[in-house]
């Protein structure tokens, strides 16, 4: 790989095995998470209703952080 400059730079870590390694963490945390509610004594429909509220709460965060992102990439110009 070589950066702008012309210097070359070790290749890091494959994309892939990057995103198997995210994905395995993900399920991980998952299972993890099925298990402690299991344990608290939480049903089905409760655990699908919180994992879906956590969902929406990231992507809810993911869509504000790139507004912000684009209003201040916009008013830097």
């Amino acid at each position: 790989m070589v950066r702008d400059d012309g210097r070359e730079t070790k290749p890091t870590v494959s994309s892939a095995r990057r995103t198997l390694r995210l994905l395995f963490t993900l399920l991980l945390a998952l299972a993890a998470s099925y298990w402690a509610g299991r344990e608290f004594g939480l049903g089905n429909d409760e655990l699908l209703g919180y994992l879906l509220a956590s969902v929406g709460l990231i992507v809810a965060s993911a869509v504000v952080g790139a507004l912000l992102f684009g209003v201040t990439r916009l008013f830097r110009r």
